[in-house]
C-alpha cells in the first residue's frame, strides 16, 4: 500500500505554523532598531551649512602704502607730464613704501635710493640725482612750507640737470595737500643758489 505523505504532512505543517505564530510574543525593540527608525525618519540634508563667523578665516588686507617720486622724460616736450627745463617732462612714478606717518621723508628716501642708477628700471625715465650722494639732515613743515635740508654731495650732469634736480625735489613735496611751497638746502646752502653756482 502506498501512502501519500503529502496529504497528511502539509495540513500538519500549516497547523504547527499557526500555533507558533499565535504563541510568539513580539520582540522588544532594540536600541539599534530605534535609532535606525529615528535616523531614517529625519529629512535628508541637501545644503551645506554655513560655518559660524569665528570658524571662518578672514583675509587681512595688506595693501602697501604708496607715494609718488618724480623722474624725467628727456626731450618729451611735456607729453608725459609737466614740461620742465630743456624740453623735458616731469613724470610721477608710484612706488611702494613701508607704512609710515612720515610719508614725505619716505618718498625722498625712495628717490635718493635710486642712485647710482641713471634710469628707472626699463621705463627709460631719467634721474638727474643719479650722480649725487645726498642724505636727509632735517625735514620740517612750517605754515604749509616744507623745509628740507640735505647733507652730502650734489653733482649735475650738465646744464639741463639744474632744472631737473630742482623739479624732482620740489614736486615730490608738493604732491601732499598739506604743503604749498618747498625750500631746499644742501649743506646749508639754498638749492637755487647752489645750482646757479654750478650752471
Amino acid at each position: 500500500m502506498i501512502v501519500d505523505i503529502r496529504k497528511d504532512f502539509i495540513p500538519l505543517l500549516a497547523l504547527l505554523l499557526v500555533s507558533a505564530c499565535a504563541s510568539a510574543k513580539p520582540a522588544a525593540p532594540t536600541a539599534t532598531s530605534t535609532l535606525l527608525a529615528i535616523s531614517t525618519a529625519l529629512p535628508t540634508q541637501t545644503t551645506t551649512p554655513t560655518p559660524l563667523p569665528f570658524n571662518t578665516p578672514t583675509a587681512i588686507s595688506s595693501k602697501p602704502q604708496t607715494v609718488f617720486i618724480y623722474l624725467v622724460a628727456v626731450g618729451d616736450n611735456g607729453v608725459s607730464g609737466e614740461m620742465i627745463g630743456c624740453g623735458d617732462s616731469l613724470v610721477p612714478v608710484e612706488v611702494a613704501i613701508e607704512p609710515s606717518q612720515a610719508v614725505l621723508r619716505s618718498a625722498l628716501t625712495a628717490l635718493l635710493n635710486l642712485a647710482p642708477e641713471m634710469t628707472y628700471g626699463r621705463s627709460g625715465l631719467y634721474n638727474a640725482l643719479y650722480l649725487s650722494d645726498l642724505q636727509i639732515e632735517s625735514l620740517d613743515i612750517v605754515d604749509r612750507e616744507a623745509i628740507i635740508s640735505f647733507t652730502g654731495t650734489l653733482v649735475t650732469g650738465g646744464e639741463c640737470d639744474i632744472p631737473r634736480i630742482e623739479a624732482q625735489l620740489t614736486a615730490i613735496a608738493l604732491q601732499f595737500s598739506t604743503i604749498d611751497s618747498v625750500t631746499v638746502y644742501v649743506n646749508g646752502t639754498l638749492l637755487q643758489d647752489l645750482l646757479d653756482l654750478r650752471g
